[in-house]
Parts: C-alpha cells; sequence; structure tokens
C-alpha cells in the first residue's frame, strides 16, 4: 500500500518544510485565555502546508484530525473556522452524534459570557467586523457572518429525508460550499465495517449517518468535510483503508500523557462496601479542596459515583445521601482507623484533623454541607442531562456548587470536564476473559482518559511552569501533587485490576514506564556543617522595569515600512499563447513610490487608529514604554511615530489625494507591524543579579521521585542496574561528598558523577571538604535577560579555610546530552555569566562566597576536554587529571 498521507506529512516536517507562522487572523480572534498548545500549532502547520503547498490536495478535501481525548480539538475547529473564513468560507456545518452535545458546543462557540467560550469578544478578519452566528438554514445568511448550523447526525438525516419549511435542505448544499465539521467522528464509520461486524445499533444507523453525510458532502465541488475524533478503529481493515489518504494528524493519548497534558492515573483497590468506598472519595476530594486553598488556589474537585445500571444509580444516590446525612465523627475515626496501610488516606486525615487542626466533628460537619443534596446530581435521564449539559460543562466556574455525579454511561463522551479527580466503581462485575479486554472495560478506561484531563493552575513554587501541565513528576510528595492525580477507586478484585490496566495500556493511558523510588540524604550529610548552617544562593525573577527603554529603537525597530500598493486600475494583456505584444490600456500611468511621515497623517488619524487597539492605549503603552508622558508624546516624538516612515507605491494623483480612509488603513497597517516587534522584542520579566541566601536544610530534603524509566534514566546506581561503564566499581553509598544514597540520573549525570570521583583526590589537595547535592526542584535560577526559569542538575560546594577566612564556593553544573546541545545553549550562557554578573554579600556569618557556573558537560569529545580545561581552571587544580 502507498504512503498514508500521515506518513508523507511526516517526511515533509523532518526537512523543517512544515514550520510556519500562524497567521494573525486566527491567532488574535481566538479567545484571549487560549494559548495554542505546541501539538495544536503543529496541527495547525500541517493544515497549513495542506491547503496551501499539498500538490495531492483534492478540490474538496475530506481530512481527520484524530487526537486525543482533552487536546483540546474544539480549539482547533475554531482556529480552523477562522483561517476557511478568510479563504472565502461562510457556512459551517456542525453535526455530532449526540443531542447532549449540541447546547454545549453552542455555549462554546456562541456565548462571550461563557468561561470556555472560544473566539475574541470582537472577530476582525481582513479589519473587519465578522459576527458569528447560528442558523437554521444557509439561505439568506449574511455574506459577511460566520454562519454555523448545529445539529446531531440523526437529525441532519431527517431533515435530508423529511424537509420542512425554515430548516437545511439538500438545496442548501447544493447552491452554497459549506464546511462540514464532525466531532466524536469515528460514528460517522458504520457503513464502512463490514455487515458481519456491525452492532444492531450500528446496523440501525447505517441508513443514515454516513450515507448522509457522504451525500451532502457531494452536493457542491468545493465542499469540505473535516472530522475530529480520539477514537476511530484503524484496526478495521476497511475504516483504516478510508482514512489512508485523510488522516492529516495524530496525536495519540499516550503522547498527550507523556507529554504532561494529563493527570496521573492511581488505581485504589479496597477490601470494603461501596459505601465505604464513597466515604473515602469524599474524604479524598474534600483534602484536594484544602491542599489548593492552602497554596492560594481555587479548586472545587468533582467525583463520579458510577453504576452498571440506572436502578442501581438511584440506589447508591440514596445510600450516599443518608451515608451524608449521618456522618459522624466515629464515622471518620473508624475510616482513618482502616486506612493505616493507606499512604494517600492517612496523608489526607493527617492534613485535615493533624496540621490544619480540624476536629473529627466539625469535618463531619464540613462534609455534610460540602456534599448536601443539592450538589449532587443524577444524570441518567437523557432529558435532564440534555437540559443539564452546560451546567455540567461548567463544573469549574466559581458558582457551580456540584460535587458529586452519579452516572451509568451518559457522561462517556463530549463531556469537557477538569476538575474531575475521583471515579468511584460501585459495582464489581469483569468482562474480560482469557486476558482480553471486553467492551465494557474498555469503555471504562476511555471514560477514565476523559475525567484525566488535566486541571491547569499556577504553582506557586514553579510560577514558569505550564499551567495546563504536570509539574510534579519527579517530586510526588509535594502536596500539589494530588492535583495532578485521577483516583479510580474499585473493589478489591484482582482480576478485574489486570483487566483494567491492560485497557489503559491500550488506550495509552497507562505508563508502564514509570517507577517511584526513595531519594534519601545520607545521615553524615544531615550532620555535617554545610547542611545544618549552609546556605545556597539564588536569584529571583522580577517584572521587567524597562529602565532603558527611551524609543521605538529599544525594540530594535527602525521606523521604515512599506505599505502594500495601491489599488492603480492599471491592466496589461498579453497573448494566452506567450506570441504577441504586452499591451498597456490607454489612461493607465506608471505606478510610483514616495515616503511619507506618519505624523504627517494627522493626530486625529492616529489617534482613532491607536484607539483600535488595545495595545496602544496609553495605559498599556507605559507598560511597554515606562518614560512616556502622554499619547501625544507617542504620536508626535522622533523617539515614538513621529520619526516613522512608510513608503507607499500607487498612482501619482492617488498619492497626491490619499483620502482620509486610505492614510487609516495604512497607519493601521503600520501599528500592526509595530506591535508585532514590540510584542516579539519584549520580555516580561528578567532575573534579578543580586543572589540571595537560603538555608540547604530548607531546599534540599528526602524526595519520592516518579520517574520515566527511558534509556539510563531510572536504573539505580547502587543495586547494579546501570549500564554506565565502571559505575560498579565505584562504592556510591561509601563517597562522603556524594550527598544521596543513590543516583536515577541520565547517563551523562552518572558519567559526572565518575568524572568527580575521579577528581576527587585533587580535590581534597585543594579544599577542606566538598559536597555534590542533586538538585531535585531544590533550586531554581531565573536567566538576567528574560526570567526564564532553570533548574541546574548539580551544585557542588567546596570549602576551605585560609588564614582565618573560610571560602565557599558554589558552583552549578549540568550535564547535558548532545542532542539537548542547541537548544539549551542559553542555559550554558546563562551558567558562564554568573562569575562575572552574580551579586552576593561577599562576607555572609563569617564565609566568603562565590557562586560560579560552568559549560555543559558532556563525555563526548570534544565537551570533555573544554569541560576538563575549564573545570580545572576553576578550581584551581590545573593540569592535574
Amino acid at each position: 500500500m502507498s504512503q498514508t498521507l500521515t506518513d508523507q506529512i511526516d517526511a515533509v516536517a523532518k526537512f523543517g518544510m512544515l514550520k510556519a507562522d500562524i497567521p494573525d487572523d486566527i491567532t488574535g480572534n481566538l479567545a484571549p485565555k487560549i494559548e495554542l498548545r505546541p501539538y495544536q500549532r503543529t496541527a495547525l502547520e500541517r493544515w497549513l502546508f495542506y491547503i496551501d503547498k499539498y500538490e495531492g490536495r483534492p478540490k474538496a478535501p475530506h481530512l481527520l484530525f484524530h487526537m486525543a481525548t482533552g487536546s483540546g480539538k474544539t480549539v482547533l475547529m475554531a482556529a480552523l473556522i477562522l483561517d476557511l473564513y478568510r479563504r472565502g468560507y461562510r457556512n459551517f456545518l456542525f453535526f455530532v452524534n449526540s443531542a447532549q452535545i449540541i447546547e454545549k458546543t453552542k455555549e462554546n462557540f456562541l456565548n462571550p459570557a461563557s468561561a470556555k467560550h472560544l473566539f475574541a469578544p470582537s472577530v476582525r478578519i481582513d479589519d473587519k467586523p465578522v459576527d458569528i452566528r447560528a442558523v437554521d438554514t444557509f439561505d439568506a445568511v449574511s455574506g459577511e457572518a460566520i454562519n454555523i448550523h448545529f445539529t446531531t447526525i440523526q437529525g441532519l438525516h431527517r431533515r435530508m429525508t423529511e424537509p420542512k419549511e425554515n430548516s437545511v435542505t439538500i438545496e442548501d448544499f447544493r447552491d452554497y460550499k459549506v464546511v462540514m465539521i464532525s466531532d466524536e467522528a469515528h460514528h460517522l464509520n458504520a457503513e464502512t465495517k463490514s455487515k458481519d461486524k456491525l452492532t444492531k445499533g450500528e446496523a440501525e444507523d447505517k441508513a443514515s449517518w454516513e450515507s448522509t453525510v457522504s451525500e451532502i458532502f457531494g452536493q457542491h465541488p468545493e465542499n469540505m468535510l473535516l472530522e475530529f475524533t480520539a477514537t476511530v478503529d484503524l484496526s478495521n481493515e476497511a475504516i483504516r483503508a478510508k482514512y489512508h489518504d485523510k488522516i492529516l494528524y495524530d496525536y495519540s493519548l499516550r503522547q498527550f500523557r507523556e507529554d504532561g497534558y494529563s493527570k496521573d492515573i492511581e488505581l485504589r483497590q479496597a477490601d470494603l462496601p461501596s459505601e465505604a468506598r464513597m466515604m473515602q472519595a469524599m474524604v479524598l476530594s474534600q483534602y484536594r479542596r484544602k491542599v489548593a486553598e492552602a497554596h492560594g488556589l481555587h479548586c472545587k474537585p468533582v467525583i463520579l459515583m458510577k453504576s452498571k445500571t440506572i436502578k442501581d444509580s438511584a440506589d447508591n444516590e440514596a445510600a450516599f445521601t443518608e451515608m451524608v446525612a449521618g456522618l459522624t465523627d466515629e464515622a471518620l475515626d473508624a475510616l482513618r482507623a482502616t486506612s493505616e496501610g493507606d499512604e494517600t488516606l492517612s496523608r489526607a486525615f493527617t492534613f485535615i484533623m493533624d496540621e490544619r487542626g480540624m476536629s473529627g466533628p466539625d469535618f463531619a460537619r464540613e462534609l455534610e454541607g460540602d456534599f448536601s443534596p443539592e450538589k449532587v446530581v443524577n444524570v441518567n435521564n437523557p432529558k435532564d442531562l440534555e437540559k443539564r449539559q452546560i451546567e455540567l460543562n461548567a463544573l469549574e466556574d466559581r458558582n457551580n456548587e456540584i460535587r458529586v455525579i452519579f452516572a451509568v454511561d451518559k457522561l462517556n463522551e463530549g463531556w469537557d470536564v477538569l476538575n474531575l479527580f475521583d471515579i468511584v466503581r460501585l459495582y464489581d462485575t469483569r468482562d474480560g476473559r482469557a486476558n482480553k479486554v471486553g467492551k465494557t472495560t474498555m469503555a471504562e478506561a476511555q471514560l477514565i482518559g476523559r475525567g484525566a484531563r488535566y486541571f491547569p493552575f499556577v504553582a506557586p513554587d514553579q510560577p514558569d511552569a505550564a499551567r495546563e501541565k504536570r509539574k510534579y513528576d519527579s517530586a510526588v510528595d509535594t502536596p500539589l501533587r494530588i492535583l495532578e492525580e485521577l483516583h479510580y477507586h474499585c473493589s478489591h478484585n484482582p482480576k478485574y485490576i489486570q483487566d483494567i490496566r491492560n485497557a489503559l495500556r491500550e488506550t495509552g493511558m497507562l505508563d508502564e514506564t514509570a517507577r517511584t523510588v526513595r531519594l534519601r540524604l545520607k545521615d553524615n550529610f544531615k550532620q555535617s556543617s554545610l547542611y545544618l548552617s549552609g546556605h545556597v544562593w539564588a536569584n529571583d525573577r522580577i517584572r521587567n522595569p524597562r529602565d532603558d527603554v527611551d524609543g521605538l529603537d529599544a525594540y530594535k525597530i527602525k521606523g521604515n515600512y512599506t505599505y502594500p500598493s495601491l489599488m492603480t486600475g492599471r491592466v496589461t494583456e498579453a497573448s494566452a499563447f506567450g506570441v504577441g505584444k504586452l499591451t498597456l490600456k490607454p489612461n493607465a500611468k506608471e505606478p510610483i513610490s514616495r515616503d511619507y511621515k506618519l505624523a504627517d497623517f494627522g493626530r486625529a488619524i492616529l489617534g482613532f487608529a491607536m484607539d483600535a487597539d488595545d495595545l496602544f492605549h496609553f495605559t498599556n503603552l507605559r507598560a511597554y514604554f515606562p518614560k512616556l508622558a502622554s499619547a501625544s508624546e507617542f504620536m508626535t516624538s522622533s523617539s515614538y511615530l513621529g520619526g516613522v516612515t512608510v513608503t507607499i507605491r500607487g498612482l501619482l494623483e492617488d498619492l497626491d489625494g490619499l483620502t482620509a480612509r486610505q492614510k487609516l488603513n495604512i497607519v493601521q497597517y503600520v501599528l500592526k507591524q509595530i506591535k508585532s516587534e514590540v510584542k516579539s522584542e519584549s520580555v516580561e520579566y528578567v532575573g534579578t543579579k543580586e543572589f540571595k541566601p537560603h538555608k540547604i536544610s530548607e531546599c534540599f530534603t528526602d524526595n519520592t521521585l516518579k520517574l520515566r524509566m527511558e534509556g539510563e534514566t531510572g536504573l539505580s546506581w547502587v543495586k547494579g542496574e546501570s549500564n554506565v561503564p565502571g559505575l560498579d566499581q565505584i562504592d556510591l553509598t561509601a563517597k562522603d561528598w556524594f550527598v544521596y544514597d543513590d543516583s536515577y540520573g541520565t547517563d551523562q549525570e552518572k558519567h559526572f558523577i565518575k568524572f568527580l570521583n575521579d577528581h576527587a583526590d585533587r580535590l581534597r589537595e585543594q579544599y577542606d571538604d566538598f559536597h555534590l547535592l542533586r538538585n531535585e526542584k531544590a533550586v531554581k535560577l531565573f536567566a538576567f535577560e528574560n526570567g526564564q526559569a532553570f533548574e541546574p542538575d548539580f551544585l557542588l560546594f567546596l570549602r576551605r579555610a585560609d588564614s582565618g577566612t573560610e571560602e565557599i564556593i558554589q558552583l552549578f553544573i549540568e550535564p547535558k546530552g548532545v542532542h539537548l546541545a542547541d537548544q539549551d545553549k542559553w542555559k550554558e550562557d546563562f551558567l558562564k555569566q554568573l562569575e562575572n554578573d552574580a551579586k552576593v554579600h561577599l562576607f555572609f556569618q563569617g564565609k566568603d562566597y562565590k557562586i560560579l557556573g560552568l559549560p555543559f558537560f558532556n563525555d563526548g569529545a570534544p565537551w570533555i576536554n573544554d569541560f576538563k580545561e575549564c573545570f580545572g581552571s576553576t578550581l584551581g587544580i590545573d593540569g592535574k587529571t
């Protein structure tokens, strides 16, 4: 079989040919809170390449975006709608399989007040306002608006076969080119499957779903069909053949998890009745809420109670309501007593009742209030679910008080929830056979995948870390780690646990390579003077004061722009066969170029253009130009717009008589270029050059790490698991200068420890003692130029007393794989700056401190030679190897 479309695009991507700037008409018209993630940008780059450069593209493309649950497919839909509008499309048909998703989708697309609204408050394309409207038919709709018809595929089929007045009909698709957008598109493949593999429901769907979509798609030669799903069945040969040339982007759930965009899944099995498991989940949910509050975060965790049947769900809800209403401190004490072997639940009780000092009766009353009946919802009635869909998709809102949802299987698709942290399985059946995953178990795994969407938050201790990605994979003892985990509670059933593990492994949600290790500081180090009274020096990040900004040139703006040519009215004629003379229509004249000072267009036009863009409002201008005294100065001063010129090409008479509208368009064009340059050159933060002391004993502690086994990472040095040559000859536990009891780092980290061991005797000749500390999120530095955060892998402390003065050198070292050296070059540059730019109290508590950094360490040539030379000269052991 020939290469798939994905294979072809992947091959092009390897040569860097897909890299492209996402048009401002897309990025500038999405909701301000939306920042496109790297994989979403990749999807858009593939789209732009396909639509603009792919030679095999049909006039009416049919494409599939096969992307993980929770990856933001609706954001991508909104971006594509904006791009297709600028390409001349005005009519969009959005269809799904389930009616319950429609209202949620309308809310996201049409309601600016919604927290999940996808578009900017004011959409402007080609400097014109664009409305986004829901329509019942494409007949007589606005030719300047984005017109979207929302429907289910079943409802669409009925309209096609039983047309009614004022509803979309097949004629709409003959007369207008339409972009068809299918969400949860795997439902469209009922007809593609061979008959013997159709379920009864799929056989009934066959007459409508896929055939109806195919018929509509073929009505106009410029129609497009864009499908989105996370679960297309590519194991089916017929479906795989159908999408051979249609999958533009494949972003798997496994990759989504590995990139850090999902919660980690913890399977909790308890040999307890269902009511006790519900109580456990309730306590853990409240623990999450309190941990978030203690760190200044708003999080209202939600629990999903999953039953096997609707009757069971009603019974379980009644049991839960009765349990909460009669909750006592004795019941909580009993639960705590049974949780002694449960590290997570014990930690919750310790935090709430010991550290926070909440009494048992007070805790019982709080739970009774927070989980009262009005904060519990049962979604098993389809009609009730459709009405509640908006509420269920706004569970993160501050005014949404729902804490518990009882369901059977009504939330398996189209449920966008980020603050679901606990799923309690209230039945104990299994359908796995002979180690094969059953359909029910796979559906449960897919529900877990939906619930594993990450809850975004800004970590107080990691202000630079992406709010939408996990931050504590390598520091699982951190309290906020509980906000990065989804707990799946089930009864004690080893065979079922194996089934659900297999299902999660198949979906990509279970990380089989993860390893949890305990890294301990050696006792002799904990008793050392360095640990007990020593300090580590680090800088801070502050907002960029922009003290040296006194004009546009501070942002490397040269002040000369060329405006696209004015319309000239010039017409040329030439023979289609390349013979004959090029002729110029009478009265046409040659265009010329002329330079204008932007300020000469007048303050009224400049002011009007500036008012149209928030960046040029005076308050915002002051943030970028702190020395600016007024908006008038920005318009007239030679340091600002007064020094800007623009070259315009057009006919002489047009240039002599530019209209006010033309002048405004020109000014807006120039301001847009200036805005782009200011944004690209400006930095919001800088790292301070003053370093401050922090107690080593408070920064460096025992750590529990969750490591992804990859290459050498995760392999124990002490247990002899490492593949780095020569490590088995070094007893790391006996090296008093290495402060931890083991090393699980990368190959280059272990090579560096070996390097230091080889130089230990030379160091002892020059220093009284030295200690190497592995930096597991203990110390963070910030680049001077832009405040970018950096956690060097190692700190080497060297101490010596000379003539009554105690000198301590703090040396930052970063082992680095060759494949990362280029992209992390800024880190190496920063480390080299420390010697000259890092400012410390030269004498602090009677000690003379120095802060230094070294170039990257790599054991291969030529890097190792450069490192040895710098290491030796910095520490005074030149020529000694």
